[in-house]
């Protein structure tokens, strides 16, 4: 089992990772768009366009502020966590405590997972138990005469039960999320693991062969050297045999045939030196 990353594996992962960041930002660009262009349109309701456009414009100068001033870091997303958390805030005062706008904090952790870090869910978990309970305590403690002051926090009852309730469910929520966020971080870091690893295996297959085959024309040269020495030494043997046995006769019929085995002795020759040539260099003899 591998414990540490190869060099090229994490240079694959760093790549695979930023490229689903970018991926990821340019899809939060259109969520906080739609946000935005939501909390404007419920401003319509309670003529509340002082709190769509004012804290709606904050929110996106607090995440592009923070994108744009705090490079190669992962700061802007915990920023958008807690922007998409005060979008929460923000809808569930423009609808004067309409319960169903609570729901969008849920929808904003579902979409934090896309960028495969379970830590987003801290910022966000940690703003709704601190706006909720504060504004539960005021709502139902402090300014809760219905001639006085109104803080709009909820339309139904929120007492301490229903906070408890309502924060456990929603941290569960938050845990499942993170949970999913981290599960696909390592499920992708494990199957960029398992392509590096047979990449490496095949990397190590092809270098094996390569060697096996450096091997076996090493031994093959090595044979053809042996093979025409052997044979060098009998056919200059036999051309100066022929070469004596020319000088020791007269006869003409018999000299004949000295000659033409000498010349089948030298194309013999000529042969045996081209092949041990070729076997040395890899290259044609040019003398023959």
């Amino acid at each position: 089992m591998k414990t540490k990353a190869s060099l090229h594996e994490r240079d694959y992962l760093r790549s695979f990772m930023s490229t689903m960041t970018e991926k990821s930002d340019v899809i939060i660009n259109y969520v906080l768009a739609v946000y935005f262009l939501l909390g404007i349109a419920l401003s319509f309701k309670y003529d509340t366009w002082e709190i769509g456009a004012g804290v709606g414009t904050l929110n996106l100068l607090a995440y592009y502020s923070a994108k744009l001033c705090v490079k190669n870091s992962k700061f802007y997303q915990y920023v958008l966590s807690v922007v998409l958390a005060i979008f929460m805030a923000q809808y569930i005062y423009q609808m004067h405590g309409l319960f169903e706008m609570h729901f969008t904090v849920f929808v904003a952790s579902t979409i934090l997972i896309i960028y495969q870090n379970w830590k987003l869910q801290i910022p966000l978990a940690l703003l709704v138990i601190l706006h909720h309970g504060t504004l539960a305590y005021l709502q139902n403690y402090v300014y809760n005469d219905a001639n006085g002051f109104q803080i709009y926090f909820s339309q139904v009852s929120f007492d301490l039960e229903t906070f408890l309730v309502h924060i456990v469910l929603a941290n569960a929520v938050f845990f499942m999320n993170g949970y999913w966020a981290y599960y696909f971080k390592t499920h992708s870091h494990d199957h960029i693991t398992k392509i590096s690893d047979e990449y490496e295996l095949e990397n190590i297959k092809l270098a094996s062969a390569k060697f096996n085959s450096i091997i076996a024309t090493k031994e093959y040269n090595d044979f053809i050297h042996k093979t025409t020495l052997d044979l060098k030494m009998p056919v200059s043997s036999v051309l100066k045999l022929i070469d004596v046995s020319k000088g020791h006769t007269d006869n003409d019929q018999l000299l004949n045939y000295l000659e033409m085995m000498k010349e089948s002795a030298k194309k013999i020759d000529n042969l045996v030196n081209d092949i041990h040539f070729k076997a040395i260099t890899g290259k044609t003899n040019p003398n023959q």
